[in-house]
């Protein structure tokens, strides 16, 4: 009897996404009420299903490894037809080649599907409440299918030009989730913002692959890999330079970071979907994928250090705000630099593990900010009125969340962190010092926004009549085109969110801690046995990592214990000097620097190309005008309407043509 698989028909789970949007972008205004929320996280169940159902089978026939003597062994090869890959022909033209269409599933893919479509789903169910009576509802989960579908088809893709376009559709479907509320003036500029940051980057990602196929010859994912040994390694180092541009902008990662914390002015589970468990962390996939031909360039080191230094600069940073979207959006931009740093000092599945932990525990902390936001009428955590005694629920899980972000024991960050801080012990020590400097800086902000948001009652906020936060100075707006948002009324009480929220948030709660208890060592290989690919994986015993947890935990204590003693009783003080504080809520004023300074000077080609067309165009254009006009008011007097002018015209032509022959 023939047995169900699930691999052969995993087109399907990007397939329905897009279907789903077809249907409601088509069928819009036969979506009444919460319907349309209802249908889109139909689809999206039916897609986390299909999506477990192939990493469920991916497990099964991937090589197993264990520990033994402190090497890993492997007990069981990989089964036959795995990795699982199906192709098609795809623009195949008069008989050539083309480009074929391929769906490839690895370990790693297996996982990042299954994380995205589940993410994918709790953040669905969470917006049927949290959106509920907005303008456009059906065009909401609309843009959240066509994201969904995109990011599952990017990992999915066994061809890299078929990445490209996915990546593509990712950025397109940001800037309309970003400018949802596209009535707002923020709104407007901050998805332009995100656009032109992230399709900057882009450019990378196009020569880096135009090139990669000048080299090679295919973009096939697995005959890249095999390749990439080929390469010279200068031309390799440009090329995968190029391609970690496209990460840098797609990741938020220093220096194109400045577009993701305006990105908050999207709803919030837009926030969760894309600029936490997904589309931020393609920058880390892409560069996993490239792995090869990063190693051959010996281009991980430029990883590392970019890594290194965004994440203590994000969390540094994250410690000087009141918005709960802007401090979670730090910490994205901060944890995406473990990523880049894990990668960079040969942690390969620590930051893949830190990936699929961090989607899952960001995601819940995001959707949790949602619910406080919902239930307290405000973003700034200082308006918020003791919401552990009004929101139970939410309390609980987003200390969930909140324990894993800052690495505490047992928790998600706790194990994939550290391992990324073990590898950067291990070949970059001044790396690991920045990265355990900014785990000290993650424990302190995560502390001081629960115990302001969750314990204190509500106090009047004090950065939002600060002189240097008057506008969006990073969005290039004044007052007027950027007033503060209004604190609640002052008879306002907290309450907590309708069930179909709070079952998102027990959700990914319970994603959460399964997915960082699986990658602990606590289960032998685990996750970790899984993701690793090559002929013999690094398997580490806990006994040597104990000691990298101690230090990471203690670290982590000390933030949150010195956040206790600054913000239990007094949390209205500031500690440090105006020009100090208004440089870190300013952002350092790198954005500012590039509208006053980058964007200048990227509009004098523009004012060039304008006196040109002003000067030299148009000049020429009157000039051939104005010659006309005087031709024919000289010409003009030879049409005068009589006959016998005309004739003699005809007979002083006729003889000039005539004592012109005569003379030829």
């Amino acid at each position: 009897m023939n047995t169900f698989t699930y691999a052969p028909v995993a087109y399907w789970i990007p397939l329905l996404p897009f279907l789903g949007f077809l249907v409601l972008a088509l069928l819009n205004p036969l979506f009444k009420g919460r319907s349309g929320g209802w249908f889109a996280t139909l689809v999206m169940a039916l897609v986390a299903f299909l999506a477990s159902g192939v990493f469920l089978e991916a497990l099964r026939a991937a090589p197993h490894w264990r520990l033994v003597g402190g090497e890993a062994e492997l007990v069981r090869p990989a089964l036959s037809g795995f990795p699982f890959r199906f192709e098609w022909p795809w623009l195949q033209i008069h008989g050539e080649t083309g480009i074929s269409l391929v769906v490839y599933i690895d370990q790693m893919a297996a996982a990042v599907t299954a994380m995205v479509a589940w993410a994918s789903f709790f953040i669905h169910l969470f917006s049927i409440g949290y959106m509920d009576g907005e303008e456009r509802y059906p065009t909401f989960f609309a843009y959240l299918e066509l994201f969904t579908a995109a990011m599952l088809a990017f990992v999915m893709a066994g061809n890299f030009f078929h990445a490209l376009l996915a990546w593509e559709v990712m950025g397109l479907m940001s800037y309309l989730l970003i400018g949802f509320f596209f009535k707002k003036a923020s709104a407007r500029q901050a998805m332009k913002k995100a656009f032109i940051t992230t399709k900057f980057a882009d450019l990378g990602f196009m020569l880096g692959l135009f090139w990669l196929y000048k080299e090679l010859g295919t973009l096939d994912l697995v005959k890249v890999a095999a390749m990439a040994g080929q390469l010279a390694a200068g031309v390799a180092l440009a090329i995968g330079l190029l391609l970690f541009l496209a990460a840098v902008g797609k990741s938020a990662q220093f220096p194109l970071h400045v577009w993701l914390l305006d990105a908050m002015e999207g709803p919030t589970p837009v926030s969760a979907m894309i600029h936490a468990a997904t589309m931020v962390a393609a920058g880390v996939y892409l560069m996993a994928r490239f792995y090869p031909v990063l190693e051959a360039g010996h281009a991980l080191s430029y990883l590392a250090w970019i890594g290194a230094i965004t994440a203590l600069f994000a969390a540094v940073l994250g410690a000087a705000f009141a918005d709960v979207k802007k401090i979670l959006a730090w910490s994205t931009v901060s944890q995406l630099g473990y990523m880049f740093l894990g990668l960079g000092v040969f942690g390969w599945a620590a930051a893949l593990f830190h990936l699929l932990a961090h989607a899952f525990f960001k995601a819940l902390l995001f959707l949790g900010s949602g619910s406080m936001i919902h239930g307290a009428k405000t973003q700034d955590i200082f308006e918020m009125n003791r919401l552990a005694r009004y929101m139970p629920i939410t309390y609980a899980t987003f200390l969930i969340g909140a324990a894993a972000l800052m690495g505490l024991p047992p928790f998600a960050g706790f194990w994939s962190k550290d391992l990324i801080l073990h590898a950067a012990l291990a070949h970059a020590p001044f790396l690991w010092l920045l990265g355990i400097t900014g785990a000290f800086f993650t424990a302190f902000y995560t502390t001081r926004m629960i115990l302001i948001a969750f314990h204190h009652p509500s106090l009047p906020s004090p950065w939002k009549k600060a002189p240097w936060n008057r506008g969006c100075p990073a969005l290039n707006l004044g007052p007027e085109d950027c007033p503060p948002d209004p604190a609640p009324p002052a008879d306002h009480r907290p309450h907590e969110s309708e069930p179909v929220m709070t079952l998102a948030l027990l959700g990914l709660a319970a994603f959460s801690l399964a997915v960082g208890l699986w990658g602990s060592p606590l289960f032998g290989p685990g996750l970790l046995g899984f993701l690793y690919e090559g002929a013999k994986p690094e398997l580490l015993p806990a006994g040597e990592l104990l000691g990298g947890y101690a230090i990471g935990t203690g670290v982590a204590l000390a933030g949150l214990l010195l956040a206790v003693g600054l913000y239990l009783k007094d949390p209205l003080t500031q500690r440090l000097p105006d020009p100090v504080v208004a440089a870190l809520q300013r952002r350092l004023y790198i954005d500012e620097f590039y509208y006053q300074v980058v964007g200048r000077v990227a509009q004098w080609p523009t004012e060039l190309l304008w006196l040109f067309d002003t000067y030299v165009v148009d000049l020429f254009v009157d000039l051939v005008g104005y010659l006309t006009y005087v031709v024919g008011q000289a010409l003009r007097g030879l049409q005068s309407g009589r006959f016998a002018t005309y004739a003699l015209y005809l007979v002083l032509g006729a003889l000039a043509l005539v004592l012109g022959g005569v003379r030829w």
